[in-house]
């Protein structure tokens, strides 16, 4: 066996050892993040234990990231192909960069349980939305909440705020003032364009698929319709033969029989 073929296994044997752990994890991360957003009264134990949940969390990840690419037969090339796992050992290091955090290891954990679902696309697509939704919601009621002018001071208000960007409708009732919920706006939006023009392309994608099944089962009748038109002109040509040398031999009975 190739060195890249026994990298390669390793490296699948070590994602499926891991996608489960990382799942849960992730899910953990993200109600450590979310927590002390939504129940701003939470004592400071609860905080000391989930800012510590985010600790192990994100060394989970850079241990993981760090294991799969001394793994890989092509490390830079892995790099290239892997920037979401990068970034997510590399965010920490940047404290207002949080919800990119924790967006990306959400979505980290969901590209990898979506690999051995049938519609990978659409459920990749799907948890992205969602989790685009949700943190960033929380995102800007953290930056926002106390802020002087400011308009979105609970979570409902930032959720309902982020669906309406994301959707690109913006209706104006609610808008950050501060610098940190700006810049959750501008990623939002562009997100939402984006997360839009991949939902129409796969609908598109859809339709065009069904229509060409479809075609393709006409098709298939069209060709059976033949095949047996084919076979009954086919029977019929015979049954015409057989009559013919029916009437051929009654003919000749009769002739021979006539007295001269």
């Amino acid at each position: 066996m190739a060195a890249d073929e026994v990298a390669l296994t390793r490296s699948a044997r070590w994602e499926q050892l891991t996608d489960k752990p990382l799942l849960v994890l992730g899910f953990a991360f993200l109600v450590a993040y979310a927590a002390p957003i939504i129940t701003p009264g939470i004592g400071p134990g609860w905080r000391i234990l989930l800012e510590w949940i985010e600790i192990g969390t994100w060394a989970a990840f850079a241990v993981d990231f760090i294991v799969r690419l001394s793994l890989a037969h092509d490390r830079l090339r892995f790099v290239r192909t892997h920037l979401l796992d990068l970034v997510v050992v590399v965010l920490p290091l940047f404290r207002p960069l949080r919800a990119l955090r924790v967006l990306s290891i959400v979505i980290l954990s969901a590209r990898r349980v979506s690999k051995k679902l049938k519609n990978r696309v659409m459920t990749y697509a799907a948890v992205t939305a969602v989790s685009v939704w949700f943190i960033a919601g929380l995102a800007v009621t953290d930056a926002e909440r106390g802020a002087v002018g400011a308009n979105i001071h609970s979570v409902w208000e930032g959720w309902w705020w982020s669906f309406v960007t994301m959707a690109t409708v913006g209706f104006g009732d609610l808008y950050p003032v501060t610098a940190e919920g700006r810049l959750v706006t501008v990623g939002l939006v562009a997100t939402g364009i984006a997360l839009i023009g991949t939902l129409t392309a796969f609908i598109a994608a859809w339709f065009a698929s069904a229509n060409r099944e479809a075609e393709e089962e006409i098709k298939a009748e069209l060709d059976v319709s033949e095949d047996k038109l084919d076979l009954l002109a086919n029977e019929i040509a015979e049954l015409k033969a057989m009559v013919a040398r029916l009437a051929a031999r009654r003919g000749g009975d009769a002739g021979g029989d006539d007295p001269e």
